[in-house]
């Protein structure tokens, strides 16, 4: 069990595999995941399809990481073809005050994508 306190491991907690989305994300922010106090959320997959058939479109993947609106891009101007799926099958973590966001862009303004995230959710005490 993962615990990032700096007073030592209890030897409680729990690791559950759990899933967030989004339904027809825009051209605007959508939060994917937002972290809890005590938990430590280790990203498994993030799956995008374009749903609005728009050729152009791009999105950003980002994490706020100090919950002061500091963000830390993962992807920028990603782009991802009509119809097309784009998976995200690298591993990070977020804590605490993190925010995992994404923002679809495209030519015409009609970004439309989905979007699946598979995460461990561990937690300890």
């Amino acid at each position: 069990m993962a615990n990032p306190s700096t007073t030592g491991p209890s030897g409680a907690g729990t690791e559950v595999i759990r899933r967030s989305y989004i339904d027809g994300q825009a051209e605007s922010e959508g939060t994917i995941l937002t972290g809890v106090a005590n938990h430590i959320m280790t990203i498994v997959s993030i799956i995008v399809l374009e749903r609005g058939g728009s050729t152009d479109t791009k999105f950003k993947l980002y994490v706020d990481y100090d919950a002061g609106g500091t963000d830390l891009y993962l992807l920028d101007d990603q782009a991802i073809g009509s119809k097309k799926t784009f998976v995200w099958s690298d591993r990070f973590a977020i804590t605490a005050t993190d925010k995992l966001h994404i923002i679809g862009e495209s030519a015409d303004g009609t970004a439309a994508l989905d979007v699946w995230c598979t995460y461990i959710d561990q937690t300890f005490a």
